[in-house]
Protein backbone atom coordinates (compact mmCIF):
# COMPACT_ATOMS: atom_id res chain seq x y z
CA UNK A 1 0.00 0.00 0.00
CA UNK A 2 1.20 3.56 -0.62
CA UNK A 3 2.86 5.22 2.34
CA UNK A 4 1.41 8.33 3.94
CA UNK A 5 4.27 10.26 2.32
CA UNK A 6 3.29 8.81 -1.05
CA UNK A 7 -0.35 9.83 -0.57
CA UNK A 8 0.69 13.31 0.50
CA UNK A 9 2.99 13.77 -2.49
CA UNK A 10 0.38 12.52 -4.91
CA UNK A 11 -2.06 15.00 -3.42
CA UNK A 12 0.51 17.77 -3.75
CA UNK A 13 1.00 16.86 -7.40
CA UNK A 14 -2.74 17.14 -8.02
CA UNK A 15 -2.81 20.49 -6.25
CA UNK A 16 0.13 21.64 -8.36
CA UNK A 17 -1.63 20.60 -11.56
CA UNK A 18 -4.68 22.60 -10.56
CA UNK A 19 -2.65 25.64 -9.62
CA UNK A 20 -0.09 25.86 -12.40
CA UNK A 21 -1.83 28.74 -14.09
CA UNK A 22 -1.52 30.96 -11.01
CA UNK A 23 1.61 33.06 -11.68
CA UNK A 24 2.33 33.75 -8.02
CA UNK A 25 2.15 30.10 -7.00
CA UNK A 26 4.21 29.05 -10.03
CA UNK A 27 6.99 31.52 -9.26
CA UNK A 28 7.26 30.16 -5.74
CA UNK A 29 7.10 26.46 -6.72
CA UNK A 30 9.47 26.72 -9.68
CA UNK A 31 12.29 28.51 -7.85
CA UNK A 32 15.56 26.52 -7.90
CA UNK A 33 16.41 24.75 -4.68
CA UNK A 34 19.19 26.71 -2.99
CA UNK A 35 19.97 23.90 -0.54
CA UNK A 36 20.30 20.27 -1.61
CA UNK A 37 17.42 18.15 -0.27
CA UNK A 38 18.11 16.44 3.06
CA UNK A 39 16.04 13.45 1.93
CA UNK A 40 16.05 12.02 -1.58
CA UNK A 41 12.44 11.29 -2.54
CA UNK A 42 11.91 9.17 -5.65
CA UNK A 43 8.53 9.42 -7.40
CA UNK A 44 7.76 6.06 -9.01
CA UNK A 45 4.54 4.59 -10.44
CA UNK A 46 1.36 2.77 -9.35
CA UNK A 47 1.95 -0.05 -6.89
CA UNK A 48 2.47 -3.50 -8.47
CA UNK A 49 2.74 -2.06 -11.99
CA UNK A 50 5.92 -3.07 -13.85
CA UNK A 51 7.37 0.44 -13.52
CA UNK A 52 6.22 0.58 -9.92
CA UNK A 53 8.17 -2.60 -9.17
CA UNK A 54 11.20 -1.21 -11.01
CA UNK A 55 11.02 1.98 -8.98
CA UNK A 56 10.82 0.10 -5.70
CA UNK A 57 13.83 -2.05 -6.59
CA UNK A 58 15.78 1.05 -7.63
CA UNK A 59 14.96 2.89 -4.39
CA UNK A 60 16.18 -0.04 -2.29
CA UNK A 61 19.53 0.01 -4.15
CA UNK A 62 19.87 3.80 -3.94
CA UNK A 63 19.31 3.69 -0.16
CA UNK A 64 22.61 1.85 0.29
CA UNK A 65 24.63 4.24 -1.88
CA UNK A 66 23.19 7.76 -1.68
CA UNK A 67 24.83 8.74 1.60
CA UNK A 68 21.60 10.31 2.84
CA UNK A 69 18.01 9.18 3.51
CA UNK A 70 16.04 7.92 0.50
CA UNK A 71 12.30 7.23 0.33
CA UNK A 72 9.77 6.28 -2.33
CA UNK A 73 6.66 8.23 -3.32
CA UNK A 74 4.18 5.99 -5.13
CA UNK A 75 2.33 8.15 -7.67
CA UNK A 76 -0.02 7.86 -10.61
CA UNK A 77 2.86 8.06 -13.10
CA UNK A 78 4.74 10.44 -15.38
CA UNK A 79 2.40 13.45 -15.40
CA UNK A 80 2.37 14.03 -11.62
CA UNK A 81 6.04 13.03 -11.44
CA UNK A 82 7.04 15.78 -13.87
CA UNK A 83 5.12 18.33 -11.80
CA UNK A 84 6.65 17.13 -8.53
CA UNK A 85 10.15 17.31 -10.03
CA UNK A 86 9.62 20.79 -11.39
CA UNK A 87 8.34 22.02 -8.02
CA UNK A 88 11.30 20.47 -6.17
CA UNK A 89 9.05 18.32 -3.99
CA UNK A 90 10.81 15.18 -5.21
CA UNK A 91 14.41 14.77 -6.38
CA UNK A 92 14.10 11.86 -8.82
CA UNK A 93 11.17 10.47 -10.76
CA UNK A 94 10.09 8.10 -13.52
CA UNK A 95 8.92 10.11 -16.54
CA UNK A 96 8.21 8.90 -20.08
CA UNK A 97 10.02 10.99 -22.66
CA UNK A 98 6.87 12.09 -24.47
CA UNK A 99 5.66 13.64 -21.20
CA UNK A 100 9.13 15.08 -20.54
CA UNK A 101 9.40 16.60 -24.02
CA UNK A 102 6.02 18.29 -23.70
CA UNK A 103 6.84 19.57 -20.21
CA UNK A 104 10.20 20.99 -21.31
CA UNK A 105 8.69 22.65 -24.39
CA UNK A 106 5.82 24.19 -22.45
CA UNK A 107 3.15 22.13 -24.20
CA UNK A 108 2.22 19.83 -21.33
CA UNK A 109 -1.55 19.32 -21.08
CA UNK A 110 -1.17 20.18 -17.39
CA UNK A 111 0.11 23.71 -18.01
CA UNK A 112 0.26 24.85 -21.63
CA UNK A 113 2.77 27.64 -22.06
CA UNK A 114 4.76 26.90 -18.90
CA UNK A 115 8.18 25.31 -19.36
CA UNK A 116 9.38 22.76 -16.82
CA UNK A 117 13.00 23.90 -16.90
CA UNK A 118 14.19 22.16 -13.73
CA UNK A 119 13.98 18.64 -15.23
CA UNK A 120 17.22 16.79 -16.04
CA UNK A 121 17.73 13.41 -17.71
CA UNK A 122 19.65 10.64 -15.93
CA UNK A 123 19.20 7.26 -17.67
CA UNK A 124 16.73 5.15 -19.64
CA UNK A 125 14.70 2.77 -17.50
CA UNK A 126 12.29 0.69 -19.57
CA UNK A 127 9.55 1.10 -22.14
CA UNK A 128 6.40 2.71 -20.80
CA UNK A 129 4.55 1.13 -23.72
CA UNK A 130 5.42 -1.20 -26.60
CA UNK A 131 3.39 -1.27 -29.82
CA UNK A 132 2.44 -4.57 -31.40
CA UNK A 133 -0.52 -5.83 -33.42
CA UNK A 134 -2.55 -9.02 -33.07
CA UNK A 135 -4.40 -10.45 -36.08
CA UNK A 136 -6.24 -13.72 -36.70
CA UNK A 137 -4.27 -16.54 -38.28
CA UNK A 138 -4.90 -16.53 -42.02
CA UNK A 139 -5.79 -12.83 -42.15
CA UNK A 140 -2.95 -12.14 -44.59
CA UNK A 141 -1.85 -9.13 -42.51
CA UNK A 142 1.81 -9.48 -41.63
CA UNK A 143 3.08 -5.93 -41.13
CA UNK A 144 2.01 -2.43 -40.13
CA UNK A 145 1.76 -1.43 -43.78
CA UNK A 146 -0.80 -4.20 -44.25
CA UNK A 147 -3.13 -2.39 -41.84
CA UNK A 148 -3.86 0.34 -44.38
CA UNK A 149 -7.62 0.51 -44.91
CA UNK A 150 -8.25 -2.05 -42.15
CA UNK A 151 -10.31 -1.74 -38.96
CA UNK A 152 -7.92 -1.63 -36.01
CA UNK A 153 -9.11 -1.76 -32.40
CA UNK A 154 -7.12 0.00 -29.71
CA UNK A 155 -7.59 0.58 -26.00
CA UNK A 156 -9.60 3.61 -24.95
CA UNK A 157 -6.54 5.17 -23.26
CA UNK A 158 -4.02 4.27 -26.00
CA UNK A 159 -1.92 7.35 -26.78
CA UNK A 160 0.78 5.61 -28.84
CA UNK A 161 -0.80 3.75 -31.77
CA UNK A 162 -2.38 6.68 -33.61
CA UNK A 163 0.76 8.91 -33.75
CA UNK A 164 2.94 5.93 -34.70
CA UNK A 165 0.66 4.91 -37.57
CA UNK A 166 0.55 8.55 -38.64
CA UNK A 167 4.37 8.68 -38.65
CA UNK A 168 4.35 5.58 -40.87
CA UNK A 169 1.66 7.10 -43.15
CA UNK A 170 -0.60 4.11 -42.52
CA UNK A 171 -4.25 5.13 -42.78
CA UNK A 172 -6.46 2.69 -40.90
CA UNK A 173 -9.88 2.98 -39.30
CA UNK A 174 -9.23 3.14 -35.56
CA UNK A 175 -11.87 1.97 -33.10
CA UNK A 176 -11.33 2.62 -29.39
CA UNK A 177 -12.82 0.03 -27.05
CA UNK A 178 -11.92 -1.95 -23.93
CA UNK A 179 -9.50 -4.72 -24.84
CA UNK A 180 -11.76 -7.16 -23.00
CA UNK A 181 -14.20 -6.78 -25.92
CA UNK A 182 -11.66 -7.60 -28.64
CA UNK A 183 -12.35 -11.35 -28.80
CA UNK A 184 -16.07 -10.77 -29.45
CA UNK A 185 -15.27 -8.07 -32.02
CA UNK A 186 -13.06 -10.54 -33.89
CA UNK A 187 -15.72 -13.26 -33.65
CA UNK A 188 -18.33 -10.87 -35.08
CA UNK A 189 -15.92 -9.82 -37.87
CA UNK A 190 -16.15 -6.18 -36.78
CA UNK A 191 -12.38 -5.60 -36.60
CA UNK A 192 -9.38 -6.84 -38.56
CA UNK A 193 -6.63 -6.27 -35.98
CA UNK A 194 -5.99 -5.00 -32.47
CA UNK A 195 -3.16 -2.70 -31.44
CA UNK A 196 -1.70 -3.42 -28.01
CA UNK A 197 0.69 -1.11 -26.17
CA UNK A 198 0.53 -2.22 -22.52
CA UNK A 199 3.49 -3.83 -20.74
CA UNK A 200 1.34 -6.77 -19.66
CA UNK A 201 1.18 -9.66 -22.17
CA UNK A 202 -1.96 -9.86 -24.32
CA UNK A 203 -3.50 -13.00 -25.80
CA UNK A 204 -6.77 -13.99 -27.41
CA UNK A 205 -8.65 -17.10 -26.22
CA UNK A 206 -7.18 -20.43 -27.43
CA UNK A 207 -10.12 -20.94 -29.79
CA UNK A 208 -9.09 -17.78 -31.66
CA UNK A 209 -5.60 -18.54 -33.03
CA UNK A 210 -3.75 -15.34 -33.72
CA UNK A 211 -0.42 -13.92 -34.84
CA UNK A 212 1.43 -11.06 -33.13
CA UNK A 213 3.85 -8.76 -34.95
CA UNK A 214 5.57 -5.46 -34.23
CA UNK A 215 7.35 -2.84 -36.30
CA UNK A 216 10.39 -3.52 -38.46
CA UNK A 217 13.81 -1.97 -37.83
CA UNK A 218 13.18 0.56 -40.61
CA UNK A 219 9.71 1.41 -39.25
CA UNK A 220 11.10 1.88 -35.72
CA UNK A 221 13.71 4.29 -37.07
CA UNK A 222 11.05 6.25 -38.96
CA UNK A 223 8.80 6.53 -35.92
CA UNK A 224 11.73 7.43 -33.64
CA UNK A 225 12.63 10.31 -35.94
CA UNK A 226 9.12 11.71 -35.61
CA UNK A 227 8.32 11.05 -31.94
CA UNK A 228 10.74 11.89 -29.07
CA UNK A 229 11.39 9.01 -26.71
CA UNK A 230 10.66 6.17 -29.12
CA UNK A 231 13.23 3.37 -29.48
CA UNK A 232 13.39 -0.39 -29.91
CA UNK A 233 11.85 -2.35 -27.03
CA UNK A 234 11.18 -5.99 -26.24
CA UNK A 235 7.62 -7.20 -26.90
CA UNK A 236 5.87 -8.68 -23.83
CA UNK A 237 4.57 -12.16 -24.66
CA UNK A 238 2.00 -14.29 -22.84
CA UNK A 239 3.33 -17.25 -20.84
CA UNK A 240 3.51 -20.70 -22.37
CA UNK A 241 0.23 -22.62 -22.16
CA UNK A 242 -0.04 -24.91 -19.15
CA UNK A 243 0.45 -28.61 -19.92
CA UNK A 244 -2.25 -30.73 -18.21
CA UNK A 245 -0.83 -33.38 -15.89
CA UNK A 246 -0.93 -36.97 -17.06
CA UNK A 247 -3.80 -39.06 -15.72
CA UNK A 248 -2.26 -42.18 -14.09
CA UNK A 249 -5.64 -43.95 -14.34
CA UNK A 250 -5.68 -43.65 -18.11
CA UNK A 251 -4.02 -46.98 -18.93
CA UNK A 252 -6.33 -48.17 -21.69
CA UNK A 253 -4.14 -48.37 -24.83
CA UNK A 254 -7.28 -47.96 -26.92
CA UNK A 255 -7.97 -44.58 -25.35
CA UNK A 256 -7.57 -41.59 -27.59
CA UNK A 257 -4.13 -40.00 -27.43
CA UNK A 258 -4.11 -36.61 -25.73
CA UNK A 259 -4.01 -33.58 -27.96
CA UNK A 260 -0.51 -32.21 -28.42
CA UNK A 261 0.34 -29.32 -26.13
CA UNK A 262 0.21 -25.89 -27.70
CA UNK A 263 3.56 -24.41 -28.58
CA UNK A 264 4.80 -21.64 -26.31
CA UNK A 265 4.81 -18.11 -27.77
CA UNK A 266 7.88 -17.55 -29.90
CA UNK A 267 10.04 -14.49 -29.15
CA UNK A 268 9.46 -11.57 -31.46
CA UNK A 269 11.98 -9.03 -32.71
CA UNK A 270 11.88 -5.77 -30.74
CA UNK A 271 9.17 -3.33 -31.74
CA UNK A 272 8.77 0.40 -31.12
CA UNK A 273 8.41 1.48 -27.50
CA UNK A 274 7.93 4.78 -25.73
CA UNK A 275 10.68 4.84 -23.13
CA UNK A 276 10.50 5.90 -19.51
CA UNK A 277 13.60 7.61 -18.13
CA UNK A 278 14.96 8.30 -14.70
CA UNK A 279 14.66 12.08 -14.42
CA UNK A 280 16.01 14.37 -11.71
CA UNK A 281 15.50 17.86 -10.43
CA UNK A 282 18.37 20.21 -11.24
CA UNK A 283 18.81 20.63 -7.46
CA UNK A 284 19.90 17.01 -7.03
CA UNK A 285 23.57 16.89 -5.92
CA UNK A 286 25.90 15.76 -8.69
CA UNK A 287 27.27 12.81 -6.70
CA UNK A 288 23.77 11.44 -6.04
CA UNK A 289 22.81 11.94 -9.69
CA UNK A 290 25.94 10.06 -10.71
CA UNK A 291 25.22 7.13 -8.38
CA UNK A 292 21.57 6.98 -9.43
CA UNK A 293 22.61 6.83 -13.08
CA UNK A 294 25.22 4.16 -12.40
CA UNK A 295 22.62 2.00 -10.65
CA UNK A 296 20.10 2.35 -13.49
CA UNK A 297 22.73 1.50 -16.13
CA UNK A 298 24.92 -1.01 -14.33
CA UNK A 299 22.07 -2.97 -12.77
CA UNK A 300 19.65 -2.85 -15.69
CA UNK A 301 19.23 -6.63 -15.86
CA UNK A 302 18.40 -7.29 -12.17
CA UNK A 303 16.14 -4.23 -12.08
CA UNK A 304 14.23 -5.49 -15.14
CA UNK A 305 13.95 -8.92 -13.53
CA UNK A 306 12.62 -7.43 -10.31
CA UNK A 307 10.02 -5.52 -12.32
CA UNK A 308 8.98 -8.57 -14.36
CA UNK A 309 10.01 -6.79 -17.57
CA UNK A 310 11.66 -8.23 -20.63
CA UNK A 311 15.19 -6.85 -20.95
CA UNK A 312 15.08 -4.55 -23.98
CA UNK A 313 18.05 -3.77 -26.23
CA UNK A 314 20.51 -1.34 -24.68
CA UNK A 315 19.38 2.20 -25.46
CA UNK A 316 21.84 4.82 -26.69
CA UNK A 317 21.35 7.65 -24.16
CA UNK A 318 22.12 10.24 -26.82
CA UNK A 319 18.83 9.38 -28.52
CA UNK A 320 17.25 11.45 -25.72
CA UNK A 321 16.07 14.65 -27.39
CA UNK A 322 13.60 15.66 -24.70
CA UNK A 323 15.70 16.94 -21.79
CA UNK A 324 19.24 18.12 -21.03
CA UNK A 325 21.34 15.74 -18.94
CA UNK A 326 22.19 16.33 -15.29
CA UNK A 327 25.92 16.96 -14.79
CA UNK A 328 26.16 13.95 -12.50
CA UNK A 329 24.54 11.76 -15.16
CA UNK A 330 26.98 12.99 -17.80
CA UNK A 331 29.85 12.00 -15.51
CA UNK A 332 28.37 8.52 -15.06
CA UNK A 333 27.89 8.05 -18.80
CA UNK A 334 31.50 9.07 -19.40
CA UNK A 335 32.59 6.00 -17.40
CA UNK A 336 30.50 3.91 -19.82
CA UNK A 337 32.35 5.37 -22.81
CA UNK A 338 29.52 7.75 -23.73
CA UNK A 339 30.40 11.42 -24.03
CA UNK A 340 27.38 13.66 -23.62
CA UNK A 341 27.92 16.83 -25.69
CA UNK A 342 28.49 19.89 -23.53
CA UNK A 343 25.46 21.68 -24.98
CA UNK A 344 23.26 18.82 -23.74
CA UNK A 345 24.41 19.10 -20.10
CA UNK A 346 23.03 21.61 -17.58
Amino acid sequence: MPSSRASLLTGLAVALLLGLAAPGAWAQDSAPQAVPPREIIVATAPVNSPLGRWGNAFVERLKTEAGQPVSEAITAGPLPNSALLQSGRVAIGLVSLDVAAAAWAGTSPMAPGLKFEHLRALAPVAPAAVLRFVVPVGSGITSASGLAGKRVALATDDALTEPMLKALDVKATLRRLPLTEVAKQFADAKIDAVAVTGLEPFALPPEQPAVTFGLTVAEIAKVAAAIPGVAAAAVPLPPAPAVPPADPAATDPAAAAPAPAALPPQPLPPSAGMWTWLVASDALPEEVARRATEIAVGQAAPLAEAAGLELSPALDPLTNRALPFHRGAAAAWATQGVTVPADQVR
